[in-house]
Formats: C-alpha cells, sequence, structure tokens
C-alpha cells in the first residue's frame, strides 16, 4: 500500500489464491484414501444430540470461537492503534506479527514433548489468549502494539491443533466432519462478531478497552475448557449396541430325549 493503492494489493492477494490452491490439491491427491464404517443401522436407531450440545463439543468448540473473536476485534484494534502512534498503513506490520506469533507458537508446540493432558494443554494455550489480551490493552498507545498483536498470536495455532486433536480423541468418527465443521464455522461466527462487537466498543471508547473484553471473553473460555471432562464422554458420544436375544434354557423332556 505504501507503493500503490488498496485496490492493487487486493488483486495481488487475489492471484496469490491459484497457486495455494493448486498446491493444496497437489497435498489431497498424495493422501490416502480413507474410510469410516458406521455400525449397521445405527443411523436409524438413534437420535443423536447436537454435538454442540454435549460437554466435549462445547469444551472443544468454545476457544475456537473466542480465537475467532480476536482475530476480528484485531481488525478494528490495530488500525486504531497504529493510527495513534503512527499511520494506518503501518498496520500491516502488526497483522504480520499476528501470523508470525501463530507460526512460531505453533513450531515451538509441535516440537516439545508434552507430558500434560489435552485438556491442560487446550486450557493453558486459551489463558494465553488472556495474557495477550491484557498485553495489548496496555501497549495499544504505543509502538510496542506490535509486540502485543505477537503474543496474542502465539496460543492460535495451538489452539487449532489441540482442538482436532480432541475431535479425533473424543468424538465418534462418523461425526468427525460434524465436529470440525463446528470448528471452521464456530471461527467464523466469532470473527463476524468480534469485528462487529469491536467496532461498537472502539467508537465508544479506545483499542484498550476493546482489548480488555476480548480478554475477558477469553477468560470465560478458559474455564469452558477446564470443564472439559477428564475423558471422552463414552455416554454422549457412544452408538447404542443392540441387545442380544436371551437364551432359553433346555426343558427336561429336551434333555431326555438328547
Amino acid at each position: 500500500m505504501t507503493l500503490t493503492d488498496a485496490r492493487w494489493v487486493l488483486a495481488s492477494s487475489a492471484f496469490l489464491l491459484l497457486p495455494a490452491a493448486l498446491g493444496l490439491a497437489g497435498v489431497l491427491r498424495a493422501l490416502p484414501d480413507t474410510e469410516v464404517a458406521a455400525a449397521p443401522g445405527s443411523e436409524s436407531r438413534t437420535r443423536r444430540r447436537s454435538i454442540i450440545r454435549t460437554s466435549d463439543g462445547q469444551g472443544i468448540t468454545v476457544p475456537v470461537i473466542v480465537l475467532g473473536l480476536y482475530g476480528g476485534g484485531l481488525t478494528v484494534v490495530i488500525p486504531a492503534a497504529s493510527a495513534d502512534f503512527g499511520n494506518l498503513i503501518s498496520s500491516g506490520y502488526s497483522f504480520a506479527a499476528f501470523s508470525l506469533g501463530g507460526l512460531v507458537g505453533g513450531l515451538a508446540y509441535g516440537r516439545r514433548k508434552w507430558t500434560a493432558s489435552l485438556r491442560t494443554r487446550y486450557t493453558a494455550a486459551t489463558g494465553g489468549l488472556v495474557a495477550g489480551a491484557l498485553l495489548l490493552a496496555a501497549l495499544s498507545h504505543s509502538p510496542l502494539t506490535i509486540l502485543a498483536v505477537f503474543c496474542v498470536g502465539l496460543p492460535m495455532t495451538p489452539i487449532f491443533v489441540i482442538a482436532y486433536i480432541l475431535v479425533d480423541e473424543r468424538i465418534d468418527p462418523p461425526r468427525h466432519a460434524e465436529a470440525n465443521a463446528w470448528l471452521g464455522s464456530g471461527y467464523n461466527l466469532g470473527s463476524a462478531a468480534g469485528s462487529a462487537l469491536g467496532g461498537q466498543l472502539l467508537a465508544l471508547t479506545g483499542p484498550g478497552l476493546v482489548a480488555t473484553t476480548l480478554a475477558g471473553i477469553a477468560l470465560i473460555a478458559t474455564g469452558v475448557a477446564r470443564r472439559l471432562p477428564d475423558q471422552p464422554s463414552p455416554i454422549e458420544n457412544a452408538v447404542p449396541k443392540r441387545p442380544l436375544p436371551e437364551l432359553e434354557e433346555p426343558s427336561s423332556n429336551a434333555t431326555q430325549t438328547s
């Protein structure tokens, strides 16, 4: 944008979608085909609860929704904060810092061998959003905003990674598509809400209060993640089995005949 204007930046970004789509198609072709076989007749015998209504589903999805709130809230916080100490175009560096934080956090998480449970790791990663938002609130009127946004991005990739692993661990394989759809849709819903609500708060106060509000919401999400059961909930996810017929005891006459 410093060299041209927003229209050319948008057009250049659109052209990047083509190699990205081709690369993704190449990766998908290289993956082996997998099929998940459901128990015969299980769909007709079971009225399944929505995943979002189960304790596992809520514990997995809510932190991702709040992560979307952060992403949406930053779209209004970063430009407003950048305008306070520089110019609007410099906000691009802060958005880059957010993505870079996700990259660093994800690689660091993947390289370490963890002994804590998934629930503990998920709770800690969501708590990292609280710390990052409080730091952003404190530094939102200084050039150090870029450092705060980097810290907010650190738990982003670990949250996604742990969420998908929790889906594999706690949700029945035939329902993985539904669970993953909740994660993707939850992030998008949170992003839309974060942009809209963040814009309203920003008009009334400033970027610091928006970041503080995000910290409070993330604190609630940390409690929700903490309430995840220690183990998968078999009552919520298991497909009930058809009872076996009872065997009748042989009569005395049949015994004598044999």
